[in-house]
This record gives structure tokens, C-alpha cells and sequence, in this order.
């Protein structure tokens, strides 16, 4: 099928998306985007401002360093921002990129790096502050753009950070979540005193941030497992810097002792290798965990925990954790777990957990759970599991659960060892070894009970069915030449009905009998039925004893004298098998018959019969 054949392309898929290195799910590199321009003669400050726009971020700069007022002319078609920037500013500024910032820095050649590094630093400190009301700001991070090293201001909003001495011209990151990032420039020849306001992002109702990648906070900093592995600073910082940019390889022993330090969860990889557990921004590429993987943001590519892996936003590849796999954003590609796996938003792909899967979304793929599949939106694929499937919206294609299906409108086929539920429609095919229940079928239902509201095109097959509106629902009161008084109830549709009889006849013979039987109609008042019956006849006298076993098949003709009231008859064909020398009736109950023989204990009777009666 269709979504069998795209799930198995995924694992080459991987090799392609590694390779690629592009951005295509959550925060995209702004470097990285492809826009199309054209300047002839403006001043390079209009330039720069026409970048922005067309890439949708700020450039940050130092006017010292960029002679902003000379002219230049540009053309660009579907280019890198990172190339058009090359071309326009030469090899003499390099490029950072923070948040929603590309920071102009002057680029330091290895010999002025090597002379920096010798000399003394100096320090720069002072205050982050409510830019509205004042208040100094605990927990903001200041980035230094060059080293990439950063501090949290304490409780009082006092932060200090070491600068190095030198001509460089240093790009200082203030930020914290809720607030609009600022960058400030220095150029450090002694200890600077430096208070920065940050303008907060509402004003006295809280709005929508301009900042929507981080705000509201990233929902994996809350989870009592990472408070647990993970440094409150490390926290603090990943949700206070949005770094984008890909560095080529990260290690790490435990989260907050790597190669990023404390800055890890800012940062997205492209080969991450965590010993024990390890805590990034993102991966682009490859992460192999002993134990667990905790990313923040997006993981594209090939994931590997010894336990589990962690991301905290969307998953582009494939992700294999030996107990867990747990993402809080959308799903594309192939997941296996040893227990289970968890995925807050949509699956498009593969999800096989040796326990359950459970997914809060829609789910376009498969579905496999050694015991359970639960997915709370649309399930458009197959769910596959050894006790139960649970679709909480619609289901296309296929659920096949050891005991229970369950799904709200159901377009293709439950199978289930015991039970199928569909609380909306079924267009398609339930089958149940116990019971089938759907408020409305179009198509077949087949399991011992077959429960519905309403069979609109279709039929249900079972040992008993039940259609609750436009269903038959019918009692019998009729005599044969054998059994003078018989009720039976008729209950299914016209297509297929279940036939449930007890009848008496002479000498207080009994017979419980169980059949099956299609409707026809000829006209508004005219029908043809053919049934088939078969079941026990006991005798009563001188106490209860089985007698035999009878079949009938019976053609009967009804005329319909008003809504609820019918008369019905026609010609009868019994099959009777009993043992004679076991009964007090040796002869049989036949009044007559055309075939009747021994055949090792039992004597087979057969004759024609007929019968009329009443239906209500």
C-alpha cells in the first residue's frame, strides 16, 4: 500500500537530509535564507535595511566599522543572505547570528587572536533593567558575540563579564525571555560601567510576542526529568538565547559537561556524541546517546539513545531509543523504541514501540505497539497492535488490534479479536470476534454481535445483529405440521437477519432453534423471505430428555396487511436426526416422509412441510 511503500523510503531519506543541511522544520538559520534583491547606487545602510526586510531579522552593527553612507549596487537573485553579505561587505566583517539578530563584526585574523589571548582583560559590568518600569532583571544572559561565553545576571540584575583588552570592537547579547533582545558594541580599554534596558513584550496585559519561536516557554524545560539532569543556568540560558546557527560537532559526558558547557542549549550540531546524557540546542545530522538525548528544538537526521531521546519541538528522520522516545512537536520519518514512544503533535511516517505508542495529533503512517496505539487526532494509515488501538478522531485505512479498536468515523477497516467501536460512521469493514458497534454503517459489519443506530448501505453478519433505527425487528406467531405453536423474533435488516424460535407441538415436544434468513421485496405490500433454521427438539413427558436435532429451510411469501401486522406463508423442507434406540419415539416426530434411513446411531428423517402465520 501506499503509506507501506512510503515508510520504507524514510531510512534513505535520512542520508539525503543529512547531506543537504537545509533548514526546513521550526526556526530556519536567517544566513541560510534565499532571497532576491536589487540596488543600484544606494547608500549601504539602505542596502543592508533592504536585506532585512526581504530575509525578515535585524542587522546589529558598529557604525565604526562599516562605512554605512558609501554606495553600492546589488543584484541578487534566490542567493544565500550569507553570500550577499560576502559579496557587499568583504572578508574584513564576519557574521553572528542571535535570535532574530545577524550581528557585523570585524573578522580577527589568528595572529591578532594570539595577541588578544596574551593580554589582560578587563571588566564589564553593571545592571539589566525593566526597560518600562526599571526594575532590575534577574536571570538575563549576557552573550559575548566573539568567545561565545556567557553570564546570568544575579537576584539584584547585576551582572559582570571579563572582556578581553584589545582593539576589537566587542558585541555584548543582552536577553530574557519576555523581553526584546538588545545588542550593545564596546571597545574595552579599561572597566566599563554598562546598565542595559530591555523592553518588555507587553505593555499591561500580556500580548503576542514578536519573539514566537521561544515564547511561550519551551515546553521540554518544564519536565521533572531534565530539572532533574540539566543546570537551572543551562536552562535559564538556552531559554534566553536563540542561537540558530549550526556548529559541526558537539560532545558531552553529562548535560553540563560538554564542549558547549553552559551554552549547549543554544546551539544546534551536526554530529552531537553524548558518553551519558547530553542537553543541545539541535541536531542537523547524526546524535548518539549512551543513555538519553535531550534536545530543545528540532532534530533532523539519525537520533540514537541507549534509553530514550528527548526533543523538544519537531523530528525529521530517524529517531531509535531503547526504551522511549518522547517529542513534544510534529513527527516526520521513522521512530523505534523498546517500551514506547510519545509524540505530542503530528506523525507522518513510521511510530513501532515494543509496549504502545501514544500520540496527541493526527497520525498519516503507521502505527505498530506490541500492546496499545492511542492517537487523539485523525489516524490515516495503519494502527497495528497486539491488544488495542485508539483513534479519538477519524480513521482511514486500517486498525488491527489483538482485542479492541476504537475510532469515531471509521473509513476502512477495524479487525479486532474481540471488540470494534466506531461512535461515528463506518464506511467500510468491521469485523469483531465478539462484538461490532458503529452509530451508522455503510458496508459490512461481521462479529459474533453487530450493534448499530442506522444501516444506510450495507449489511451486518453475526450471530445477532441489531439495527436500532430502520432495522427488522420482528415477531412470529406461526404452525407447521409438526410443532403447532411457534414465536420467533427476527432482528438485523432485510439483507441479513437472525432468527431466534421456540415452538411446542405434540406430546408437549419442544424445539429451540437458531437461524438466518434474506428479505426480498416484490412490491410495497408483497416480500419474499428465505430462511434457515436449525436447533433441538426435546420431549417432556415423562421428563426432559434431547430427542434430536431439526433443520428447515423455508421459503415464505408475506402480504402486508398494515405497518405492524403481516401474514406470511409457504412450503417447508425438514432434515431430522435422532437416535432411535435411545427414544421413547423411535419412529421420529415426522408425519410422513420422502427420505429416512439409518446411518450408524442416527436415523435421518427428511420431508416437505409448510407453514403460515402472522408477523408483527
Amino acid at each position: 500500500m501506499d503509506v507501506l511503500t512510503k515508510t520504507g523510503k524514510w531510512i534513505l531519506v535520512v542520508l539525503v537530509l543529512t547531506a543537504t543541511g537545509q533548514t526546513t522544520m521550526g526556526q530556519r538559520s536567517h544566513l541560510s535564507k534565499r532571497i532576491t534583491i536589487t540596488c543600484s547606487s544606494v547608500p549601504l545602510y539602505s542596502a543592508l535595511d533592504e536585506i532585512a526586510r526581504a530575509g525578515n531579522f535585524s542587522f546589529s552593527y558598529n557604525a565604526d566599522l562599516i562605512n554605512v553612507d558609501s554606495l553600492v549596487t546589488l543584484q541578487a537573485e534566490s542567493d544565500k543572505v550569507e553570500s550577499i553579505l560576502e559579496t557587499l561587505l568583504g572578508e574584513r566583517i564576519r557574521n553572528k547570528e542571535i535570535g532574530n539578530h545577524v550581528i557585523l563584526m570585524q573578522a580577527v585574523t589568528r595572529e591578532e587572536k594570539r595577541e588578544s589571548r596574551q593580554k589582560n582583560e578587563y571588566l564589564v559590568s553593571g545592571y539589566v533593567e525593566d526597560g518600562r518600569t526599571g526594575h532590575r532583571l534577574k536571570d538575563a544572559t549576557v552573550f559575548e558575540v566573539s568567545r561565545r561565553r556567557s553570564v546570568l545576571s544575579d537576584t539584584h540584575g547585576h551582572y559582570s563579564f571579563p572582556v578581553p583588552i584589545g582593539l576589537e570592537i566587542q558585541g555584548l547579547y543582552f536577553a530574557k525571555a519576555g523581553y526584546a533582545d538588545t545588542v550593545v558594541f564596546i571597545r574595552p580599554v579599561r572597566d566599563y560601567s554598562l546598565n542595559v534596558p530591555l523592553k518588555p513584550l507587553y505593555e499591561d496585559i500580556l500580548r503576542v510576542s514578536p519573539r514566537p519561536a521561544e515564547l511561550p516557554v519551551n515546553p521540554i524545560d518544564s519536565l521533572a526529568l531534565i530539572h532533574l539532569l540539566v543546570p537551572r543556568k543551562a536552562l535559564i540560558t538556552s531559554e534566553n538565547l536563540q542561537i540558530y546557527g549550526t556548529r559541526a560537532f558537539q560532545v558531552s559526558l553529562i548535560p553540563y559537561v560538554g564542549t558547549n558547557w553552559m551554552n549547549k542549549g543554544s546551539y544546534t550540531n551536526a554530529i552531537s556524541f553524548n558518553l551519558l546524557a547530553g542537553y543541545t540546542g539541535g541536531v542537523n545530522g547524526f546524535e548518539l546517546g549512551g543513555l538519553i538525548n535531550i534536545v530543545r528544538r528540532n532534530v533532523r537526521g539519525l537520533q540514537i539513545g541507549g534509553l530514550g531521546n528527548i526533543v523538544g519541538r519537531n523530528t525529521m528522520g530517524v529517531q531509535v531509543g531503547g526504551l522511549f522516545n518522547v517529542n513534544l512537536g510534529h513527527f516526520k520519518g521513522l521512530q523505534l523504541s523498546g517500551i514506547m514512544n510519545y509524540q505530542r503533535d503530528t506523525l507522518t511516517g513510521t511510530q513501532i514501540g515494543g509496549l504502545c505508542n501514544y500520540l496527541e495529533g493526527k497520525m498519516q503512517g503507521v502505527q505498530i505497539g506490541g500492546l496499545m496505539n492511542i492517537t487523539t487526532g485523525h489516524a490515516d494509515g495503519w494502527q497495528v497492535a497486539g491488544l488495542a488501538n485508539v483513534a479519538s478522531q477519524d480513521v482511514s485505512q486500517v486498525q488491527i488490534g489483538g482485542l479492541f479498536n476504537y475510532g469515531r468515523h471509521v473509513y476502512g477497516i477495524q479487525i479486532a479479536g474481540l471488540v470494534n467501536i466506531a461512535d461515528g460512521n463506518v464506511n467500510g469493514l468491521q469485523i469483531g470476534g465478539l462484538v461490532n458497534y458503529a452509530r451508522s454503517v455503510v458496508g459490512l459489519q461481521l462479529g459474533a454481535f453487530n450493534i448499530s443506530e442506522t444501516i444506510e448501505s450495507g449489511v451486518p453478519v453475526g450471530i445477532f445483529s441489531y439495527v436500532h433505527k430502520g432495522g427488522m425487528h420482528r415477531f412470529e406467531l406461526y404452525a407447521d405440521e409438526v410443532f403447532y405453536t411457534n414465536v420467533a423474533y427476527k432482528s438485523g435488516t432485510n439483507r441479513f437477519y437472525n432468527i431466534f424460535q421456540v415452538g411446542v407441538g405434540n406430546t408437549w415436544m419442544v424445539n429451540y432453534m437458531y437461524g438466518i434468513g434474506t428479505s426480498f421485496f416484490i412490491s410495497p405490500y408483497v416480500s419474499l423471505d428465505i430462511n434457515i433454521i436449525s436447533g433441538l427438539v426435546f420431549s417432556t413427558t415423562p421428563s426432559l430428555a434431547l430427542h434430536g436435532t431439526l433443520t428447515k429451510v423455508f421459503p415464505a411469501v408475506e402480504y402486508r396487511l398494515r405497518k405492524h401486522l403481516a401474514i406470511f406463508g409457504g412450503p417447508t423442507y425438514n432434515l431430522y436426526a435422532f437416535d432411535d434406540t435411545r427414544t421413547f419415539k423411535p419412529n421420529g416426530i415426522a408425519p410422513y416422509t420422502f427420505f429416512n434411513q439409518v446411518k450408524g446411531y442416527q436415523r435421518i428423517q427428511m420431508w416437505i412441510g409448510g407453514t403460515v402465520g402472522l408477523r408483527f
